[in-house]
């Protein structure tokens, strides 16, 4: 997340300061949805993971300990609100419109468009094949751009656990992916993946 907040100022939001909460909501409402966003693909589901978020931050904000960075522990907070739900119920490998809506470039051909529209709904689709935690750790790592070791502070895992799971993820997406490649759309189907 964008800078480090001063945790004066998470002290004075523990003390029930007004102003210190909105100064927190809003230094990281940003950077949290985000995160949300990439997580959930899903714009309603991001907000939803960013009330519970703040909501549950905010009851024990008193027992907070200054060792990290309050952001660490926002993102950890919704990355586990998220595998909460996925492990509730496994989403279906639906490619959002905005992956596969890229605009075609001057110099492509509609087949060309459409050649990467397909093979960006392949990975997607086997990004989603996989468990909560390692598809947590890729979105994490790929999407948010965060280090391996902060990917382990936020799944509470070691980094080794967190390089594993790249790798694995890693391999997994590439074969399946041109497993999907190789076999013929589904007819009326044009997404990857979709659901029939």
């Amino acid at each position: 997340m964008a800078q480090a907040l001063a945790w004066d100022i998470v002290k004075r939001a523990a003390q029930g300061d007004v102003n210190a909460r909105r100064q927190l909501v809003e230094a990281t409402i940003d950077d949290l949805w985000r995160l949300a966003m990439r997580l959930t693909r899903r714009e309603d589901d991001a907000d939803t993971i960013v009330q519970e978020t703040y909501a549950r931050v905010f009851e024990v904000l008193d027992r907070l300990e200054p060792t990290g960075k309050f952001e660490g522990y926002l993102a950890r907070t919704a990355t586990n609100l998220v595998l909460h739900r996925w492990r509730r119920k496994r989403p279906t490998a639906q490619v959002a419109e905005t992956l596969t809506a890229a605009a075609v470039e001057p110099w492509q051909t509609v087949a060309d468009a459409e050649d990467g529209r397909r093979r960006l709904a392949a990975v997607w689709a086997a990004i989603q094949e996989l468990e909560p935690q390692p598809r947590a750790a890729v979105l994490l790592f790929y999407a948010q751009n965060e280090s391996c070791e902060a990917v382990g502070r936020i799944l509470d895992v070691p980094v080794g656990t967190v390089k594993t799971w790249l790798q694995r993820s890693r391999n997994h997406v590439r074969q399946r992916a041109e497993t999907l490649l190789r076999s013929p759309p589904a007819l009326g189907s044009t997404q990857i993946g979709e659901p029939r």
